[in-house]
């Protein structure tokens, strides 16, 4: 379905083709707008003061105006001239509706069109018609055959002719077959699974397309004839249960023929396919960094980050800004019956009024969201974003409270994103002392866990400046992530049973923990808690005050470390990390402050695995690894925010500032 962008929460919105650019590089905008007199203008967003940049910004030829946003995933049949006998052709499908399907279109080619009705039964348009089938049950897999013969259409489901349809549809030619859409419909697409679908000439099968269990193909050529092909539109799911499933086998590698359908939404989205409004050359010698374009349309203004990668190492400590978890959370619905909102926001309003979705959410035939495109307007992601299920900051403003604090400090860091740790792996951390995360690193993908993994082996040190990191199987193919949430999660939807595994890879999804590498052993702690209440100071341990552990603690005394901050209120919150044995914390680990006294609105995660130590805690933590790399845990997503503001130190300041400190020494 195509429609208009709703802008009555953001005058202007956009994206980036690519969120991060290399100095040198080019960044490309693409805007929708109310406001044809929209000015921009760039920032750099990692300094306390945004300053003005002057890198050059250019309008393309395309006009400004108000976008589409073509929402809904779809299937297309293109046979080649001559395949189908014109007098005498059909179509077998499988497909299980998963919503009410009212007044959608189940497959349409010219002259025809198989359509339900507001209470789900099927009709073939034509003249004068009024033959429907009964209704059509939901969450049940069926076979369709439809067979056009001397200018009738007759319709079969589930091989019983008496429950289907006929007409006289003369006009009625094979060609482009649409199916869960109609190329000329406006109306929503269709929230239904489909399956082993063939093409029939003169009674007999001259095509059949097979959709893979793994892999998620744009086009799918015939399992058996040729001159046609199954294209995929808008990113519908992958690797979901099939008519064959018995539930005898869980991994779709295994018994492909379990897991060979396709789950289409009508609020997918892959690229939102908008034209480059504006292009930023980025200078050769730009600092590697965090900087953004403001657009300012209707008397608003609404600044869009990016990233600025080095072209050549610049600094001896990388940070790594977690993308894959802005994304993840990106566009959010937050659904108020469920969350109350302690603030407002204007991009979760925008989300809402445009049917957008994070992979927090799930679809509207009430599956979860596990697709998720950077080529969408994130309209969450803004340096001036609060959260409403906790009235504060998150994610990017968070973290650029950190970049602005060490800016302060003298502490150099280039920057680089998930997605180029997963591409480059072990080269993009070379030559580095030290890695540093964000505040919420929670999204990882397997490549990004080697990486790291091998980058302590070898004498690099890692500042894990966060809480709840590490946590989710994530995969990416380009500009799209995935993550299947398994049987469980916080705060999130369960797969359906059957659909844990990831279709990009073929491996299971959910948590890291249970797929075996538990991010304890890579960052000495892991997930604990999670709450939106207040956040709570640390106190040090007598561990902390070891003479080689002076250098960490220079400064600090025994004040409570974290009193206040930006999200919650102190240094220890929203999400919080323990120690685990069960889950490999690495023997030695220094145990070097805690916090407890939260209230009871903390919810425990089950399977935190921490044994003998009060149900909500935060531990601050160091690991120090053969041939000399060290590894601190912050332990919490609230650290960062507890840092000083400009002119101001505290004991966040000091632990972070002697810790990247020493790393570089």
């Amino acid at each position: 379905m195509s429609r208009h962008v709703d802008h009555t929460d953001l005058a202007a919105a956009g994206y980036f083709t690519e969120w991060s650019v290399p100095a040198g590089g080019t960044a490309d905008f693409h805007l929708s707008t109310v406001d044809p007199a929209t000015t921009v203008s760039l920032t750099r967003l990692d300094r306390r003061h945004d300053a003005a940049i002057g890198w050059p910004v250019s309008r393309t030829e395309a006009e400004l105006g108000v976008q589409t946003l073509d929402l809904g995933a779809s299937l297309t049949i293109e046979a080649d001239e001559g395949l189908l006998a014109a007098e005498d052709w059909g179509l077998r499908i499988e497909f299980r509706l998963s919503a009410p399907p009212d007044d959608r279109v189940l497959l349409a080619t010219h002259g025809l069109a198989l359509r339900f009705d507001g209470v789900g039964r099927l009709h073939l348009d034509s003249r004068d018609n009024d033959r429907a089938s009964a209704p059509i049950p939901l969450h049940r897999w069926l076979e369709l055959i439809l067979r056009c013969q001397g200018g009738r259409c007759d319709v079969a489901i589930d091989g019983d002719p008496a429950a289907g349809i006929w007409a006289d549809v003369s006009e009625a030619a094979p060609g482009l077959v649409a199916i869960g859409a109609s190329p000329t419909d406006a109306a929503r697409t269709l929230n239904a699974a489909f399956s082993r679908i063939a093409l029939l000439s003169r009674g007999r099968e001259v095509a059949s397309f097979r959709v893979p269990a793994v892999g998620r193909p744009a086009r799918v050529a015939p399992q058996a004839g040729t001159g046609a092909a199954l294209r995929v539109h808008n990113a519908p799911t992958f690797a979901v249960r099939s008519a064959r499933w018995d539930g005898s086998e869980h991994d779709p590698r295994r018994a492909p023929s379990h897991y060979d359908a396709v789950m289409l939404h009508d609020d997918d989205l892959d690229d939102a396919g908008w034209p480059v409004t504006h292009r930023i050359a980025v200078p050769a010698d730009a600092e590697s960094g965090v900087y953004g374009l403001t657009v300012r349309a209707a008397s608003q203004a609404v600044t869009w980050p990016f990233f600025v990668t080095p072209r050549r190492r610049a600094a001896e400590l990388l940070f790594l800004v977690p993308s894959f978890t802005y994304l993840a959370y990106a566009d959010e619905r937050l659904p108020q019956d469920r969350f109350p909102w302690q603030c407002d926001d204007r991009g979760h309003r925008f989300a809402v009024a445009n049917d957008l979705t994070s992979l927090y959410d799930v679809h509207n035939d009430g599956s979860g969201v596990s697709l998720a495109s950077f080529r969408r307007p994130l309209a969450t992601i803004r340096d001036d974003y609060l959260y409403p299920l906790c009235g504060a900051p998150h994610l990017l403003p968070v973290d650029l409270h950190l970049l602005r604090f060490l800016a302060a400090e003298g502490i150099r860091v280039d920057l680089v994103t998930d997605a180029e740790l997963d591409r480059d792996g072990a080269a993009c951390l070379a030559g580095y002392r030290g890695l540093v995360t964000g505040s919420h690193p929670e999204y990882w993908t397997a490549a990004m866990l080697d990486a790291v993994s091998g980058f302590q082996e070898r004498g690099g040190h890692l500042a894990y400046l966060g809480g709840n990191g590490c946590y989710w199987v994530t995969a990416r193919e380009g500009h799209v992530i995935e993550v299947r949430r398994g049987a469980r999660g916080i705060r999130t939807w369960s797969s359906e049973p059957g659909e844990t595994h990831l279709a990009m890879t073929g491996a299971p999804g959910g948590l890291w923990r249970t797929a075996g590498r538990a991010e304890h052993r890579l960052l000495g702690v892991g997930l604990a808690a999670m709450g939106f209440t207040r956040s709570r100071p640390f106190r040090r341990t007598p561990e902390s005050h070891a003479a080689d552990l002076a250098w960490l603690f220079d400064g600090v005394g025994e004040t409570p470390i974290g009193a206040d901050g930006i999200v919650l209120g102190g240094a220890a919150g929203y999400e919080i990390d323990c120690r685990s044995a069960k889950w490999g914390t690495p023997a030695g680990t220094l145990l070097l402050a805690v916090a407890d006294g939260f209230d009871a609105a903390f919810e425990t995660d089950p399977d935190a695995g921490v044994e003998g130590m009060p149900p909500v805690r935060s531990e601050m933590t160091l690991t120090r690894h053969r041939g000399g790399a060290m590894t601190f845990a912050a332990g919490s997503v609230a650290w960062c925010g507890a840092l000083p503001h400009a002119q101001q130190m505290n004991p966040v300041g000091l632990i972070t500032r002697n810790l990247l400190r020493r790393f570089t020494a």
